[in-house]
């Protein structure tokens, strides 16, 4: 998981953290808070960004979001460069390498075009010396061998990715384990946007194993679930009727193959009877809920999770569950592990951490020519303040203004 973060120029985030020699500590649940245009979603978007520099190129990426190149430095200002700072934690792979801690950054320049011009990756082992394994300095690379011990120098005429992304996982696995190792997770990184009840309702077809960002596939990956996992399926429906009483059951219609699937919400009524809803009946509530619970029950869930406002729909004596099984991501041990990183606009989801506020990070943008600033709840001076004037509510502290920004 991400431990530290330092984010240099992308978007808002003008400097994150003030102080250059210090990163951004986070742990693996983690609640951002702020009024609207603070930075909240840069911040997400700039976690998720490293995913581009994995993929053959960083313009694909930039093309599934439909972002300009152009609008990623702050204030537009193509002559700054961009900058990331990773610390991460990480167990070991399925043949039992990579464990250790990892230090990457790499930098971009906005100009003409985006292009790579700083690049390194630093491996700790659990217990040993931290070894270079990657410097990358305009066309001039360097990787480090673990077969001969040497390091490997390479001339790049032009890459606009991370020069890991040209790695073979079946031909490097042994000359370079613990690079292969931070890509793959990496690659694991997730970003969920508010989910839109349309496409959560929409049938769907094919062999879909994951939700998309906006809740795309999730019938086929329910009835994915439900044929290949049986008792997974069943803990979820399970997991379900907790919430809704009156629920029975849940079915997916539609063939076991790229036929178009359905889901169906079956309720039983107090004489015995059933009544079945398809999706177009059935509430935003109950469907965000049933996407957001089934995270915990895929095969392959996500390494890292960026979710944007997950209560949105959602009765707030219902939020705890939402909380509750995002923390329950978080808490499960490896490979399944996964750290979340969310925002927030509900006073009833910041009541939930009153325990740990070290989990909550306060946002805000002064003026648009100033980037945004963070400060962790539990460093917050008015912390103490807040839980005696508000009866240990966070929410309407926040709300009141006492904690963090008031909104705009």
């Amino acid at each position: 998981m991400i431990t530290g973060l330092s984010i240099r120029n992308f978007k808002s985030l003008a400097l994150i953290p003030a102080d250059e020699s210090q990163s951004l500590e986070f742990g693996p649940l983690n609640v951002l808070i702020g009024p609207n245009g603070c930075g909240k979603s840069s911040l997400l978007q700039a976690i998720d960004f490293l995913r581009a520099f994995f993929r053959s190129s960083v313009e694909l990426y930039l093309k599934d979001k439909g972002w300009d190149f152009r609008d990623l430095p702050n204030l537009r200002q193509s002559s700054k460069t961009i900058r990331w700072h990773v610390m991460v934690a990480l167990g070991p792979d399925k043949d039992g390498r990579g464990a250790g801690t990892y230090a990457y950054q790499i930098s971009v320049q906005p100009r003409r075009h985006l292009g790579i011009g700083l690049e390194g990756l630093v491996h700790c082992p659990p217990q040993g010396k931290p070894t270079v394994l990657l410097a990358r300095r305009g066309r001039s690379c360097t990787l480090l061998n673990r077969l001969t011990g040497e390091p490997e120098k390479l001339q790049v005429m032009s890459l606009p990715a991370s020069l890991i992304s040209r790695l073979d996982p079946g031909k490097d696995r042994e000359r370079y384990p613990e690079l292969l190792r931070f890509r793959e997770w990496v690659e694991g990184f997730r970003s969920y946007l508010i989910w839109d009840p349309k496409i959560l309702r929409s049938r769907d077809r094919g062999k879909h194993d994951e939700i998309g960002p906006s809740g795309e596939h999730l019938p086929a990956v329910l009835g994915r679930l439900r044929t290949r996992n049986r008792p997974a399926f069943d803990k979820l429906v399970r997991r379900m009727r907790r919430l809704f009483p009156t629920l029975s059951d849940i079915s997916v219609s539609g063939g076991t193959g790229w036929g178009w699937r359905t889901i169906k919400l079956h309720e039983s009524k107090g004489n015995g009877a059933k009544i079945t809803f398809n999706s177009q009946q059935m509430s935003d509530g109950v469907l965000r809920l049933l996407a957001v619970a089934s995270l915990l029950y895929v095969d392959h869930p996500p390494n890292l999770l960026t979710f944007e406002e997950p209560e949105n729909g959602v009765h707030p004596q219902l939020l705890r569950e939402v909380v509750q099984i995002l923390r329950e991501l978080t808490e499960r041990h490896s490979p399944d592990r996964c750290q979340v990183f969310l925002t927030t606009h509900s006073p009833y989801v910041l009541d939930e951490f009153l325990d740990h506020p070290e989990e909550v990070y306060c946002m805000e943008r002064p003026n648009p020519g100033v980037g945004t600033k963070i400060v962790r709840l539990s460093e917050n001076k008015q912390l103490c303040l807040a839980r005696e004037a508000f009866a240990d509510s966070l929410g309407e502290a926040w709300a009141s203004g006492l904690i963090g920004a008031a909104a705009r």
